[in-house]
């Protein structure tokens, strides 16, 4: 890599950090925890640095549960549009391989709408970097009014094939919404695995591959904890599990769905490698667990060496905290406290 590309790697990364340091603090999410409306949390969220974009986009009250969610993943995208415009080319080609997990994101939620019956959602407007990379566009891929709309869309990207091999139901016409989305998970972190194995070129590629098979660690742990409580097969279990292995391996897999109870579960993956990210499970649901680790181990990436591992681990972070503030918005509409939604 040349020097001049070296350079905007680096501060790129630098450019990371500091976005990082514009998301919520922990005082930030104590004072969220004690807001009893969804317009409290709008107003509050405003004042901030990481959010006060997403909340103009936003009616002056009352904005809906899909308002709120729509928002906060412009922003997000927004943020990737940025930092993809300021990369090398070497980081924009990783950065775009990335763009197909939101096609995936989209993709996901065509199908959750089309199996739920709802009404097509208004149209969106993607960043432009979205509509210009990797993929479909994703408006048009959420809008979809069929299956078969949806996989015609699909044909020509990596999750064509997938979406033509699922089995259809012969009275809807749909397929299994949670077996679909774990075939198409599978397939992006399958040929995610391949592009850094053989396609990445950039400096780092152990150090990068390392950062991303964490994340398809966490979600194979999260699994892999669902799975045992429904006391699936541990050979059908390992089949469902995201083909991208960092230190979470098979025999450990195997030693969790063989555990006597959950607490045993617990310890063997205390015991594992990534035990250092997982200490204190206690009772917490996977979601919250995963999470939980990502944001110890994501956090010391992006305060390490300014490499494309820390924009990653922004990316990751930023997503996260998304994800928590929406569950937040959703129990403050019906009334509930958001602290047990929040980390």
């Amino acid at each position: 890599m040349s020097r001049g590309n070296r350079a905007l790697d680096i501060t790129l990364a630098i450019k990371s950090r500091a976005k990082y340091a514009a998301m919520l603090t922990r005082e930030d999410k104590r004072r969220i925890c004690s807001l009893t409306s969804q317009d409290e949390l709008v107003a509050y969220l405003a004042r901030t640095r990481g959010w006060r974009e997403a909340t103009k986009a936003l009616p002056v009250a009352a904005a809906t549960d899909e308002q709120f969610s729509a928002a906060l993943d412009q922003e997000v995208l927004g943020d990737f549009e940025a930092l993809y415009r300021m990369a090398s080319e070497t980081s924009k080609d990783f950065l775009k391989f990335l763009t197909l997990d939101e096609e995936l994101k989209a993709i996901t939620e065509a199908l959750r709408r089309l199996t739920s019956g709802s009404p097509s959602p208004p149209p969106d407007k993607a960043p432009p970097a979205l509509r210009l990379l990797h993929g479909e566009d994703p408006a048009r891929l959420r809008n979809a009014r069929s299956f078969q709309e949806l996989a015609a869309l699909c044909q020509g990207g990596i999750y064509g094939p997938v979406l033509r091999s699922l089995e259809l139901d012969r009275r809807t016409g749909l397929p299994s919404y949670s077996g679909a989305v774990l075939k198409l998970e599978t397939e992006f972190y399958r040929e995610l695995s391949r592009y850094l194995r053989r396609s990445y070129n950039g400096p780092g590629r152990r150090t990068l591959i390392e950062t991303v098979s964490f994340r398809a660690d966490m979600l194979n742990v999260s699994y892999i904890l669902r799975l045992r409580r429904f006391n699936t097969p541990a050979e059908q279990a390992l089949e469902l599990l995201m083909p991208l292995y960092g230190a979470f391996s098979p025999e450990t897999a195997r030693a969790v769905l063989s555990a006597p109870s959950d607490e045993a579960a617990v310890e063997v993956l205390q015991a594992s490698p990534l035990g250092k990210w997982l200490g204190g499970l206690g009772e917490a649901p996977p979601e919250k667990l995963v999470e939980a680790a990502e944001e110890q181990y994501y956090r010391k990436v992006i305060h390490g060496p300014p490499t494309l591992c820390a924009v990653y681990a922004y990316l990751i972070l930023k997503e996260n905290e998304a994800a928590m503030l929406k569950r937040a918005y959703v129990a403050l509409g019906y009334g509930l406290s958001p602290e047990r939604y929040m980390l």
